[in-house]
């Protein structure tokens, strides 16, 4: 399994059926109702869909028609997810596991067609993931954090949501199936533990070897082809699995600016008394460290090209301010803890 790397989790795709065998007709019969009395049709429906629920795996196909300019054209919808990639399902969606995905789709015996058609197809309603660890205790206090810089937001279905149940536990900015891509995207981060421990459960026991502990997961949602097209990226599936992960990152970053504002920092209160002229030193070595540098390294690029006695002076001054100033900060080390989930999240504005 591989931490804090993107990649998609979920999407619905668009394939036109004129490129596309039925073999389950069930999913285009007429489906009537009958009075019980009489025996008369009261209404015919036709049945558009077809879904498939193996082991916890669920996958659903349907037909839709849409209307173009001058024709009405009818599509096969797929609702793609990585359960169907059963054990490489931490992996994402990916093209090195992107065949395997096409095999178990043919394998349900709803639809034919090619792995060509597949990668044509047109996407929407795209999740993207990344799973990452945190101890549940700090990655609370992120989320209090990431909350008390919230985007504020008059309308119902805009602004942050906690939830912490003992089964169910994230932080949740805007609705699933907001449109408002640009003011209110969707963007959720929850326990993946706690997830496969309980709606997740039935897939969990049958193709995983384990369930990670103190797994968490950042998601969200890229709309449509006029979302994807503010990043200027294309909307088949094989644009998609070609995006690197600058470019998955850079789209989670704008969804964080968007429900967050720029995060300020509590002032550091010092346990013992500093000389005003080591103030300004003291606080960029603090600030260095809570951008995840290592001690070693801040001080080689802090001395710089000082040789001989000078470095030894400067550098032993740097660890005496280091020791009577920084690491006596009570819960300092806390303070990177959450420091670190906030940076593996993003919020690093």
């Amino acid at each position: 399994m591989k931490l804090n790397t993107w990649s998609m989790d979920s999407l619905k795709v668009r394939i036109p059926l004129a490129k596309v065998k039925v073999l389950d007709e069930s999913i285009r019969e007429l489906v009537l109702k009958v009075s019980a009395q009489s025996g008369e049709v009261l209404e015919s429906i036709e049945n558009t869909k077809a879904n498939r629920d193996e082991k916890g795996i669920k996958t659903t196909f349907s037909i839709e028609q849409r209307a173009t300019k001058f024709d009405t054209i009818p599509y096969l919808i797929i609702l793609i997810n990585a359960k169907q990639l059963k054990s490489r399902y931490f992996e994402g969606i990916t093209t090195s596991n992107v065949t395997g995905l096409y095999s178990y789709l043919m394998s349900l015996d709803v639809v034919k067609f090619s792995l060509k058609e597949l990668l044509k197809s047109e996407c929407t309603d795209i999740d993207f993931k990344k799973d990452f660890e945190a101890d549940e205790l700090d990655i609370k206090k992120a989320f209090d954090t990431m909350q008390s810089h919230a985007t504020p937001a008059k309308d119902y279905d805009k602004g942050s949501k906690l939830f912490w149940q003992k089964d169910n536990k994230g932080l949740q900015f805007n609705k699933r199936n907001s449109t408002k891509f640009d003011s209110a995207p969707f963007l959720k981060i929850y326990s993946k533990t706690l997830d496969l421990k309980g709606k997740s459960n039935i897939f969990a026991l049958n193709y995983l070897d384990t369930i990670p502990q103190d797994l968490w997961r950042i998601e969200y949602t890229i709309k449509n082809k006029k979302h994807l097209a503010t990043f200027d990226i294309g909307n088949t599936f094989s644009d998609l699995l070609s995006l690197s992960q600058e470019q998955m990152k850079g789209m989670c970053d704008k969804s964080l600016k968007a429900v967050l504002e720029q995060r300020t920092r509590d002032v550091v209160k010092y346990p013992n008394e500093i000389a005003p002229k080591y103030i300004i030193l003291v606080n960029s070595l603090i600030w260095h460290l809570d951008n995840g540098n290592q001690w070693g390294v801040i001080k080689s690029n802090l001395l710089g090209s000082l040789k001989g006695t000078n470095r030894s002076k400067k550098d032993k001054q740097l660890d005496e301010l280091y020791k009577a100033y920084i690491r006596p900060i009570e819960g300092y080390n806390k303070h990177l803890a959450i420091d670190s989930i906030l940076n593996q999240i993003g919020y690093t504005f």
